[in-house]
């Protein structure tokens, strides 16, 4: 009696075994829903595992930007004794020993005789400030709600992670406050194309003929738009007393009403 070849010399068990299993992979692969599959694939890419969880953590951290942020990212929150400071990184160790808490140096402002009286920031390492966790700081809404604790701070002063700018605003809080309007910027601009772009591409592919025919013209008339000179038109006709948010709120209203070309034409052709 000669041995099965696809066997490979494996006891009859292990192979019934490994058929079942493969007959489940078949009918779990037949029967999953559109969604399972597409996981199933993106996760067997690293690259992309990696980049969405990098993508993950931005967006989070964007929507909790006024926690993860230690200060008030406009000038109400400057430090004036600390502008276009260095990163201050926190460490454990230094000349004087280790600590169980995470710290960093206190800075002192003076005028310098060398600079000709002019104000100079030097590191005092005599000076420990502890990082703390869940401090209170400057108010802040998130989700409708009024808050006022911070995830980290320091005991005395101030803690400014990339440094501060010119004026003495803490870059760190602006950055994460950047990820958060740039987030409310697109989202309501994709909102806006999204529907303009049902709505027209519906029609035209709905009804065809005259209507299709002008839609389509309207569609081409918006898309030779050039994007660049229209926001610096309109960045000069702002009028300089808008807040940020009131002019990041119009850009976006801009960038919708610009944006629903391309996806129009693929809802009409569909």
């Amino acid at each position: 009696m000669t041995a099965d070849p696809n066997t490979d010399g494996l006891a009859p068990g292990a192979v019934d075994a490994d058929d079942a299993a493969s007959q489940r992979a078949k009918e779990a692969y037949f029967t999953a829903s559109q969604g399972q599959l597409i996981w199933a694939r993106f996760r067997k890419i690293r690259s992309a595992m990696i980049a969405g969880t990098v993508l993950a953590s931005l967006i989070l951290m964007g929507v909790f930007a006024p926690v993860l942020s230690p200060y008030d990212p406009t000038i109400a929150g400057r430090n004036a004794e600390y502008t276009n400071g260095a990163p201050q990184i926190p460490q454990f160790c230094d000349e004087a020993g280790c600590s169980a808490r995470p710290f960093i140096y206190g800075v002192k402002r003076e005028r310098s005789l060398a600079t000709n009286f002019r104000w100079v920031t030097t590191v005092d390492t005599e000076d420990r400030r502890y990082v703390q966790f869940f401090v209170e700081g400057d108010p802040y809404k998130l989700f409708g709600m009024t808050f006022t604790t911070k995830l980290f701070g320091v005991d005395d002063g101030y803690i400014h992670l990339f440094g501060t700018d010119d004026t003495g605003k803490d870059i760190f809080s602006r950055t994460l406050h950047a990820i958060y309007t740039s987030l409310a910027v697109g989202t309501l601009g994709v909102l806006i194309s999204f529907v303009l772009a049902l709505v027209i591409g519906g029609v035209a592919g709905y009804f065809g003929g005259f209507i299709d025919g002008l839609l389509q013209m309207i569609t081409d008339a918006v898309r030779t738009v050039p994007a660049i000179p229209l926001f610096m038109a309109i960045a000069a006709f702002l009028p300089p007393e808008m807040s940020s948010e009131q002019r990041f709120f119009f850009i976006s209203i801009i960038l919708g009403l610009i944006g629903w070309p391309t996806l129009a034409r693929r809802v009409r052709t569909h």
